[in-house]
């Protein structure tokens, strides 16, 4: 008998313990939306300086086997154009189609996770792993992504 209460009680005692972690996790999930959803966008100041700054751009696809590298600086500048300095309207089911690298001196100067689809054409801009900047994406930004995006085939799912 004592044992079958002392195996109710660590089953209950599991239980609470796992809501209580799923709860965290919750708030933890709610608090990184929250912030990614109050970031700021980069300035019209800041995007003429990354402009005048750009010399290269890379661009990596997450899901595609593809990576495009612009090593003319007329290219790089151009893509600088596509981030409108303003804040996106995005919906939530936004994934990132890729990862946007301006590059300068042969450094990375700014990169940005960009969203293309649906209520999710913007960039997120990253610096040190963490989302600092979110932007709206110009259409003409729109039009190129999906353009590359056309031509590739996507890798086979297993």
């Amino acid at each position: 008998m004592k044992i079958n209460q002392l195996l109710a009680g660590l089953i209950l005692l599991a239980n609470l313990t796992s809501s209580c972690n799923n709860k965290k996790e919750s708030v933890a999930s709610d608090d990184n939306k929250s912030s990614a959803a109050t970031l700021p966008f980069v300035s019209s100041q800041d995007v003429n300086t990354l402009y005048s700054q750009a010399e290269q751009v890379d661009i990596i696809f997450y899901d595609l086997p593809i990576s495009v590298n612009q090593d003319d600086a007329a290219s790089a500048k151009n893509t600088v154009l596509y981030v409108t300095p303003a804040g996106p309207v995005i919906s939530n089911t936004c994934k990132p189609v890729g990862r946007l690298s301006w590059i300068s001196g042969g450094k990375i100067i700014k990169e940005a996770d960009f969203y293309i689809g649906e209520g999710c054409n913007h960039f997120v801009f990253m610096e040190n792993g963490q989302a600092v900047y979110k932007n709206a994406m110009d259409p003409a930004g729109v039009q190129f992504f999906q353009t590359i995006m056309s031509q590739v085939k996507p890798p086979d799912k297993k």
